[in-house]
């Protein structure tokens, strides 16, 4: 997976929304159930990741077109997503591998910021160079 969705909250019962979502889940993390902690019980965040793009590392922009595609795909379900009891975080990763182990300059377009941003969808980067392993 190369640009994924992810949403996370403390309080995010992920089990509730996938059940009446067409969103499908790559991935799905936490308990909302406390856990013991050394001050008592703690809760880690749940949450979960649904796979945007299967464009490769090295293919920002084959990356931020599917994910613009997502997006107008995927609007109502994704303004639920972000009004859904205990999420807190709602975000585009984009998995973006250097070439020749030299960072280079790359920039999101206006379109997708428009529409991340008209969603309230953070935009993250993690980067590497050739070294990197997909996943």
């Amino acid at each position: 997976m190369s640009c994924v969705l992810h949403a996370a909250g403390l309080e995010f019962d992920v089990q509730a929304f996938l059940a009446t979502s067409p969103l499908r889940a790559e991935a799905v993390y936490g308990n909302p159930a406390a856990l013991p902690g050394p001050a008592g019980p703690a809760r880690g965040p749940s949450g979960f990741g649904v796979s945007v793009s299967g464009a490769r590392p090295d293919d920002l922009h084959g990356q931020v077109r599917d994910a613009v595609l997502f997006l107008d795909l995927h609007e109502d379900e994704l303004r639920r997503l972000g009004s859904f009891a205990g999420v807190e975080v709602v975000a585009l990763e984009f998995r973006v591998r250097w070439k020749g182990g030299v960072p280079r300059t790359e920039s999101f377009p206006p379109e997708l910021l428009w529409r991340a941003g008209a969603l309230d969808i953070t935009l993250q980067v993690s980067h590497d160079t050739d070294e990197w392993k997909e996943s």
